[in-house]
């Protein structure tokens, strides 16, 4: 037992630092538009990388997060859009046209 948890320990460690650079910079952008960015929780989070001419090699990072409010608890998930290189940031309860931003970036289709 003690091996097994050592194993998953271990892979835990490798795998939290497997994030890339452009997926740190999306976190970092997406924690200062919250009240309390040091409450940040992130879920679900994809990066794409553009191969049409126009926007050959943008990275685009999509997912959730959960931050808390004056009153100190969490408010629950909302979704963002990032694109670090630009230093763009969208977020679902800011933006009127998210869905449409969310679409084109975000959605497996």
């Amino acid at each position: 037992m003690k091996i097994l948890a050592g194993i998953t320990l271990i892979a835990a460690v490798m795998l939290s630092g497997c994030e890339s650079q452009e997926v740190k910079q999306a976190k970092e952008a997406v924690a200062n538009q919250l009240r309390d960015p040091e409450s940040a929780q992130f879920r679900n989070m994809t990066e794409t990388r553009k191969t049409s001419l126009l926007e050959h090699g943008v990275v685009t990072v999509c997912g959730e997060v959960n931050g808390k409010n004056a009153y100190g608890g969490y408010v629950g998930f909302q979704r963002f859009v990032s694109r670090p290189s630009v230093g763009i940031v969208y977020m679902e309860n800011t933006w009127s046209t998210f869905d449409s931003v969310w679409s084109r970036h975000c959605s497996e289709s």
